[in-house]
């Protein structure tokens, strides 16, 4: 256990700002700063993040609490794991006491799979370094200008003709079960296991926190082998949530403001070793919703870099099309024709990539206007009559008045057409588009789920939930309430909290939110003691606000129970046809009924 003063001492020199906004983009909205939620998939940002409080609430799926719980709910590590994770990100010192049993944070189950990966990232890479077996996969490396620098900080390594992953894990006495689950073993029809990856350079592949969980092994002579063969799925690794390089790049993303989607792991390589470091690569397919979704998190500007040949320009843009739609800011950086971003690199060098990135930056409809132009003769009428058609039909997606302008004055100039013939078939084209109801259906969605997820709730509860809140910012009513006789709340939920808090009290002079949370150890408790907290804005309480949640809750309160029951007895009573009960609930109804409206009106 790590003691409470050591815990406290990393929450008081640590922002949970900060902390959240390494992995969840963050824009600043009254006293608040909102992003989109990073436990669900979401179209508007419903995850709050308050300074003040130092606490994160997520308005949608209901998840709240300090930094810790952020961690341990993100990460799914505990809740020492998590102090250790926030020290270590915020440079505080622990005793290494504290970190002895804290250096991976996952899971348990998964720990031990994430573990054999890491092992196996640096018996590759040793082969490819430091022996003979590598000799070739590295001066292969070399040739294609990748720094000694380089290779060590992607720890690419090989994996050799020779069975020997399996004989390093054996001499470890690693389960076989474990081995088998791992993806990194193929297992024959009796069961034996032989390494699946040899004669290849591996690439790790590792998970959004920087641990590795699966490899792509690339071969690098002349054989009839698959170019790139990657690690199955399995319970660490799905690549549907995976992008290579991410973890390395998110940092960079966030203070560019932008990514750059290259279609190969070469790229984003060759990239780096250029000083671009905000370059990522899909698994080897389109982008998924969830590869979107976890851009999206951290920036929402992204360019598409892909080869300069005419696949490498169709896959653009058919990627322009997958992403139309996701809420980000497109755009295209255009390698000259024929070559890709590794050979550019190689060709003239690490500044002039650089400087090509930064400048070759151009819009979808930039690209779009020139991508048409493949494999039509714009000297035809023909061709150049549906090519200008075509174009027209991008420049009538624009909501901007200002951008149709724009490209409706580079056709007039490149083709010498009269303007206003052009305006009239873009006029055409519109009405017949059906109305743009992207804006009203986000509004529509918006509005469902803060209905949807907005339980009613009772006066009894507000009630409850007011005092509550009051009792906790303000000592004074604390006190008063304690010193009420048989004072306790209705609801099992709230009594718990109260009971908390007095526990809270006796070591804390004054409340503070973040704090308080963990000594709160039940999820369902957490989420109530945040909704509560970030649902109030403290004021000044009267006298008689205070008087009026005490007279609900212990004298409206049990009243309304007792009417309920009653009630619930009396519609038994008739479904049964017993009318003499029927007859003595009848009034018992009613004298219960006088005494809640002689309470309303106290």
């Amino acid at each position: 256990m790590i003691p409470e003063e050591v815990i406290e001492n990393v929450r008081n020199q640590t922002n949970i700002l900060d902390v959240i906004s390494s992995f969840v983009q963050l824009k600043k909205s009254g006293s608040n700063y909102f992003g989109l939620c990073p436990f669900q998939a979401e179209k508007t940002p419903s995850f709050s993040v308050s300074e003040d409080k130092q606490i994160f609430h997520c308005f949608s799926c209901g998840r709240g609490g300090n930094v810790f719980k952020f961690l341990m709910d993100l990460q799914g590590i505990s809740f020492p794991d998590s102090v250790v994770k926030v020290a270590d990100m915020q440079g505080i010192q622990l005793s290494d006491k504290y970190l002895e049993n804290n250096n991976n944070h996952v899971n348990s189950p998964n720990r031990n799979l994430i573990s054999l990966h890491e092992d196996a990232k640096k018996l590759y890479h040793h082969i490819l370094i430091n022996t003979e077996m590598g000799e070739q996969a590295l001066e292969y490396l070399k040739n294609r200008g990748l720094s000694d620098d380089t290779i060590e900080h992607y720890q690419l390594g090989f994996a050799p003709q020779q069975k020997i992953l399996e004989e390093f894990f054996k001499q470890k006495k690693i389960s076989y079960d474990l081995l088998r689950k791992s993806g990194l073993f193929i297992e024959d029809a009796d069961g034996n296991l032989k390494d699946r990856f040899f004669d290849r350079i591996m690439f790790p592949i590792t998970d959004t926190n920087g641990s590795v969980v699966a490899f792509s092994g690339r071969v690098f002579d002349q054989n009839n082998q698959a170019k790139y063969l990657n690690s199955p799925e399995t319970e660490i690794f799905n690549k549907r949530k995976v992008l290579f390089n991410f973890s390395n790049a998110k940092d960079e993303i966030r203070k560019q403001h932008s990514v750059i989607l290259f279609e190969g792991f070469m790229d984003v390589i060759s990239a780096f070793q250029s000083n671009v470091k905000n370059g990522i690569a899909s698994m080897g397919t389109s982008l998924t919703k969830e590869q979107i979704y976890q851009i999206k998190r951290h920036t929402k500007n992204l360019y598409i870099c892909y080869d300069g040949d005419i696949p490498g320009q169709n896959a653009i843009d058919r990627a322009l099309k997958l992403l139309q739609g996701s809420q980000l800011d497109l755009g295209v950086i255009k390698m000259p024709k024929g070559i890709d971003p590794d050979e550019y690199r190689k060709q003239y060098g690490e500044d002039k990539f650089f400087n090509y990135v930064d400048s070759a930056k151009e819009s979808p409809v930039s690209f779009e206007m020139q991508y048409l132009k493949l494999n039509r003769n714009l000297d035809n009428e023909k061709d150049l009559t549906s090519y200008i058609s075509d174009v027209l039909k991008v420049v009538a997606k624009m909501s901007k008045p200002i951008e149709r302008e724009i490209y409706l004055n580079q056709l007039t100039e490149q083709f010498n057409i009269d303007k206003n013939i052009l305006i009239k078939q873009l006029d055409e084209i519109d009405a017949f588009e059906p109305t743009n109801s992207v804006t009203t259906s986000t509004n529509r969605e918006s509005l469902s789920k803060l209905v949807n997820n907005k339980r009613l709730i009772s006066k009894v509860e507000n009630a409850e939930r007011m005092l509550l809140y009051r009792m906790l910012h303000d000592h004074n009513i604390w006190i008063q309430i304690m010193g009420i006789d048989g004072f306790n709340f209705v609801h099992e939920k709230y009594q718990m909290l109260f009971l908390l808090a007095q526990g809270y009290f006796a070591e804390h002079d004054e409340f503070n939110i973040s704090e308080f949370t963990d000594f709160i150890k039940e999820d369902n408790l957490q989420k109530l003691m945040i909704d509560i907290e970030v649902s109030n804005v403290l004021g000044t309480s009267s006298v008689k606000e205070i008087d009026d949640y005490v007279n609900i809750i212990m004298n409206q309160a049990p009243v309304d129970i007792k009417l309920k029951s009653k009630k619930d007895e009396f519609k038994e009573a008739t479904r049964l046809g017993d009318i003499d009960r029927q007859t003595q609930l009848a009034i018992e109804i009613i004298k219960l009924k006088k005494k809640q409206q002689l309470i309303d009106k106290d």
